[in-house]
């Protein structure tokens, strides 16, 4: 699989995955990931490989911590990490200067919830609705823009029962 590099939308969630396959890490293209639902406890140090990574759902795994390399992604714009085990945060995320415009924590143990600068990184109810919203928005978008391509040469979705 890591020979397909023009490969830009990759969906291997709900699978039983305890890493990032190295495959994965080797798409150069790679603009979507959805690696949501699996086992994954970290990682890997060198995810910013993925340079051109815009959106990366990593919902519902069992990740206690983000890693530094992932404010290295200089593209990404959509990030998903709820429902995992995190217990705090990268400060630089709440830096303004990432281009991040949507990132969903909820439902995670975050002990470190504040920004450098003392905003409050938990939300109120009402503004995680309005967030769930924005990210169905932006969601249903990455969905419009994947079948304005070929799918022949984008789209890669497989399935692994262990």
């Amino acid at each position: 699989l890591s020979n397909l590099k023009q490969v830009s939308f990759v969906d291997i969630s709900a699978n039983k995955f305890a890493s990032v396959p190295i495959c994965v890490l080797r798409m150069s293209n790679l603009q979507w990931l959805d690696i949501s639902n699996n086992n994954l406890n970290d990682l890997p140090q060198d995810i910013d490989r993925l340079e051109g990574l815009q959106t990366f759902l990593l919902y519902k795994n069992k990740l206690t911590y983000l890693p530094y390399a992932l404010l290295n992604l200089k593209k990404l714009t959509l990030l998903v990490v709820s429902g995992d085990h995190l217990v705090e945060l990268p400060t630089a995320l709440c830096d303004s200067s990432t281009p991040l415009k949507f990132v969903s924590l909820k439902d995670n143990p975050l002990e470190n919830t504040q920004c450098q600068d003392g905003d409050e990184m938990m939300e109120s109810e009402r503004d995680r609705q309005h967030f769930d919203k924005e990210f169905m928005k932006a969601y249903i978008e990455d969905l419009k823009e994947r079948d304005s391509v070929p799918s022949y040469t984008t789209k890669v979705s497989f399935s692994l029962q262990l």
